[in-house]
């Protein structure tokens, strides 16, 4: 398709007129006017018979920093109009615009990587300049330290200027590199790029990566992408960056991506997801995990911590006795309990009770430090989650509320009585506090 466009330049001569006046674009008087066809790639430019102009290229150096576009250079003035505002180096002392003049053709794309002045052709009416605009290959990426430009120096001729921009398509650089990644957990014989894992699980990810077109790949490599709130997983390379390594830690969306770099800095990702759910049944889930954490912080500084359910029931003597379920009370009829780590993972067997929850703290908490969440789950979805973001001194303990086992939901905490934290010994609580009303 071709576009035409015309520029005409008024050059004001900057000495006194006299016998020079009437020489156009030396002294006072308008430039010939310069027109620009571009010519689509694929497309012919219009024939045209005259005189071949000798041309010579000086230093394109020089005329680095021009603007973009297609000029011609007769006169100081012109010199000075193309350039931009403030930068205007001094004229080359190669051009004597008393006899030669310049043709100059700066990229006006991004994506174009070579300007290239082929012949110049004088007519009786006029200058014909045929320039050669090479794009960017197909699937390339243009990395380029200045703008394409070309300059020619020719005899002064002063007539009408016509530049013919003729667009080719450089060779393709072919496609971006493939990339194939595939995990499984716990050393599965499959590997794809969706896996199913659960708590405690080791998924393991690898990639492959290989060239699709003229350039090498220079840069490979898996990691993590994104993680569950609460997550503190770190992928640990056992095959070189190829392929990594990371403990399930908590539920949720995990996604792994593998990345590959060639070149000409085409990069290719390719993600995987683990996708961590909660099994759907009446037992209450519940997970102790840490939030407000640096990605690089070490989960094994963090305070020590025990999470820990409590069940009153009655003696044959009608005394109230408090039964504790933790990771060092094992209470396999009422809950199981696990930790990795510095989380927590605790099954309350279904029923309809309602246990309290609370967290002993062994070391301090500081203020701003990483913060514990409880986050309950029923049925297969999260029903209860919340945070303590208090100062906490050792051998504190927070109430965290009570589960309604029934229906899975956490409730406000109540007020702890005098033995309410004194492991399982079967000796008399006093009387049964009256638990809320259930919301």
């Amino acid at each position: 398709m071709r576009r035409t466009s015309c520029l005409v330049v008024l050059a004001l001569s900057t000495a006194v007129l006299g016998p020079a006046a009437g020489f156009v674009g030396a002294g006072c008087g308008v430039s010939p006017p310069v027109t620009v066809v571009h010519v689509g790639i694929g497309e012919r430019t219009e024939a045209v018979r005259g005189d071949a102009v000798k041309i010579r290229r000086g230093d394109l150096e020089a005329y680095a920093g021009l603007r973009a576009g297609f000029t011609v250079i007769r006169s100081r003035d012109e010199w000075q109009n193309a350039w931009p505002a403030g930068n205007v180096p001094s004229m080359p002392a190669t051009l004597d615009t008393a006899r030669s003049m310049l043709l100059v053709a700066v990229a006006e794309d991004k994506d174009t990587v070579q300007m290239q002045i082929q012949k110049v052709v004088e007519t009786g009416d006029r200058i014909h300049v045929f320039v050669r605009e090479t794009k960017a290959g197909q699937n390339c990426t243009t990395k380029r330290e200045r703008t394409p430009l070309d300059a020619v120096i020719t005899e002064r001729v002063d007539k009408p200027v016509k530049f013919y921009i003729e667009e080719e398509r450089a060779e393709s650089c072919g496609d971006a590199p493939a990339v194939v990644l595939n995990c499984r957990a716990n050393a599965a014989p499959a590997w794809t790029p969706k896996v199913s894992a659960a708590p405690g699980d080791k998924v393991e990810c690898e990639m492959s990566a290989e060239t699709r077109g003229r350039f090498a790949i220079v840069e490979s490599a898996v990691a993590l992408g994104e993680l569950p709130g609460g997550s503190a997983a770190k992928l640990a390379y056992t095959k070189g960056t190829l392929r990594g390594a990371f403990d399930v830690d908590v539920f949720g969306s995990y996604v792994v991506k593998a990345e590959a770099k060639d070149e000409a800095g085409r990069i290719t990702t390719v993600n995987a997801t683990i996708e961590v759910l909660p099994p759907k049944t009446k037992d209450v889930l519940v997970q102790l995990v840490w939030t407000g954490f640096d990605a690089n912080d070490d989960p094994s500084t963090f305070p020590r911590v025990k999470l820990r359910a409590t069940e009153e029931t009655r003696d044959a003597k009608g005394k109230r006795l408090v039964h504790e379920c933790s990771v060092t009370t094992a209470r396999p009829e009422l809950c199981d309990v696990k930790t990795r780590g510095a989380y927590t993972h605790m099954t309350l067997k279904a029923g309809d009770k309602h246990l309290p929850l609370d967290v002993h703290y062994a070391d301090e908490r500081a203020e701003k430090g990483p913060l514990v969440c409880i986050q309950v789950y029923f049925d297969g979805a999260r029903t209860g989650e919340t945070c303590d973001r208090k100062h906490r001194d050792p051998d504190e303990r927070w109430n965290v509320g009570i589960v309604d086992m029934a229906a899975g939901k956490l409730l406000d905490p109540v007020p702890v009585v005098a033995d309410a934290g004194a492991p399982d010994s079967g000796a008399d609580a006093g009387p049964a506090k009256k638990l809320p009303p259930k919301k």
